[in-house]
């Protein structure tokens, strides 16, 4: 009897499991039921939804660009901004380049993101219609009294 009490408990374990599907979400990094995961981690997760995976690559991909354009050019811009400050005098074409640098990276960043969160959403959408069905069914069989679980 307890191997007959174990195996419907496993079964309805498995049913719940099977059919509970958790999303993605985007603040500060991809979360998945509230636990932070990494890169590598997101493209296990979404690596069964091709178009998801790429739009996740390519926004992964501008957001890094982005990032590394913006910190330099950020410093320069503070820079020169201190400099002419203190000093009164500032290099302009570093001023320039400081402010062009930091608004290219600023959108690249910020479109980067966006893909992420749009990559993260359209995975979502899939994984939500496809849902799982699974079926415990306990009684009376050709066979005599069974247990049957279909998925």
């Amino acid at each position: 009897m307890k191997k007959v009490i174990y195996l419907f408990v496993v079964s309805i374990a498995l049913c719940t499991s099977a059919s509970a599907q958790s999303e993605l979400t985007y603040k500060n990094g991809v979360l998945q039921n509230g636990t932070k995961l990494n890169a590598t981690q997101v493209k296990e997760v979404i690596s069964g939804n091709s178009e998801a995976l790429q739009k996740y690559n390519r926004g992964r991909s501008l957001y890094i660009a982005g990032q590394v354009i913006v910190y330099p050019s950020a410093f320069l811009l503070g820079w020169n901004l201190g400099t002419q400050l203190v000093r009164r005098e500032v290099n302009v074409v570093f001023l320039g380049v400081g402010m062009a640098g930091t608004v290219v990276g600023l959108i690249m960043a910020l479109s980067g993101e966006r893909q992420i969160s749009t990559s993260l959403q359209l995975y979502n959408s899939k994984a939500n219609n496809t849902s799982v069905s699974c079926q415990i069914n306990f009684g009376f069989t050709q066979t005599g009294v069974g247990l049957s679980m279909k998925l």
